[in-house]
């Protein structure tokens, strides 16, 4: 596992939380929303007695215990990756590292929030990620 790689950790699983998040928010519009009648003849054995909202209600719940598992997995990670990140000795690019790896902000964010111009503060971030690695075998 490369440094990218291992630092891109919980951004990756941020991005799966907030997909999950959405397809949260389209179960919840299927529970509140009412079914369509069907005016066909069915010939079945056994009736299906329960509410069709109700199978989206019972996947909420499944999707929002995972959500909630998801997060105690994200900050596990980010306070790996911030251990982790301790081992270099530049301040500066410790800053840089945790604006990009543990708050997920993109490199335009990072030179107006550290007040470089944007090719400096991709330099910085190069030889951060260098001295990561060399921190990090």
């Amino acid at each position: 596992m490369t440094a990218r790689e291992f630092l891109n950790r919980p951004f990756i699983l941020n991005n799966k939380i907030n997909d999950k998040k959405i397809k949260l928010g389209f179960y919840r519009e299927l529970s509140c929303s009412p079914s369509s009648p069907g005016f066909e003849e069915h010939f079945s054995s056994n009736r299906n007695t329960k509410a069709p909202f109700v199978r989206y209600l019972e996947k909420i719940d499944d999707l929002e215990r995972e959500i909630a598992e998801d997060y105690r997995m994200l900050e596990e990670m980010k306070t790996e990756v911030d251990n982790a990140i301790d081992v270099v000795e530049d301040p500066m690019e410790q800053m840089i590292l945790r604006y990009r790896y543990l708050e997920f902000l993109s490199m335009p964010e990072i030179s107006v929030r550290m007040h470089y111009s944007l090719r400096w503060t991709k330099k910085l971030h190069r030889r951060a990620l260098d001295s990561f690695e060399r921190g990090h075998p």
